[in-house]
C-alpha cells in the first residue's frame, strides 16, 4: 500500500512521468479491489487528478506549435492585457514592447516587469485595455534591447 500512499501524495507527478509511473498506476487499477473504504476514497481522489493531469498535458502538448504572436500583437497595438499560460500558470500580462522572439510586459502575477519567450506562451486570451507607463515602456524597451536571441544562445546555469 506504499504505492497507494505515494500515488495518492503527488498524482500529478505520475501524469508528467515515464512508463514506470504508469505501470504503479495500472498495478493500483488492478487491485483497487482490495483497498478498504479509506484506500478506495483516496484511490478516487488521486486518480481523477491524475486523469485532469493527463488531459492538461495533453492540451499543452497540442498547444505548443500554436503562434500567438497575432494576439500579442493586436494586445501591444491596442494596449489590451493578455492572460497567457507560460510555464503551466495563468498570468494577466500588459504588453509594453516586443518582436518576433520576446514580449517585455508587465506580468499582474508578479507585480514587476517580465520578459516571456514568444514561442514557450502555451495559450493566450486577449483582456481588458490598460493605461500605459511611461516608466515601465522604457524599462520594457531597454529589456527587450538587451534580450539575447535565444537562436544559437546558450546560457550556462550555474550549479551550486
Amino acid at each position: 500500500m506504499n504505492k497507494l500512499h505515494s500515488f495518492s501524495d503527488t498524482p500529478e507527478k505520475y501524469a508528467s512521468g515515464g512508463s514506470k509511473a504508469r505501470e504503479k498506476v495500472q498495478y493500483l487499477e488492478s487491485i483497487k479491489h482490495k483497498f478498504d473504504g479509506l484506500q478506495v476514497a483516496k484511490y478516487i481522489a488521486a486518480r481523477k487528478k491524475y486523469d485532469e493531469a493527463l488531459v492538461a498535458k495533453a492540451e499543452t502538448e497540442l498547444n505548443q506549435d500554436v503562434d500567438y504572436s497575432a494576439i500579442l500583437n493586436e494586445a501591444f497595438n491596442n494596449r489590451r492585457s493578455v492572460k497567457i499560460r507560460y510555464k503551466g500558470s495563468w498570468r494577466t500580462v500588459d504588453p509594453y514592447s516586443l518582436n518576433n522572439t520576446y514580449v517585455v510586459a508587465y506580468c499582474h502575477l508578479a507585480r514587476d516587469i517580465r520578459t516571456f519567450r514568444v514561442d514557450r506562451i502555451q495559450g493566450a486570451d486577449l483582456s481588458d485595455s490598460f493605461s500605459l507607463n511611461s516608466n515601465l515602456q522604457e524599462m520594457a524597451q531597454s529589456r527587450l534591447a538587451e534580450a539575447p536571441s535565444f537562436r544559437g544562445y546558450k546560457r550556462r546555469r550555474r550549479r551550486y
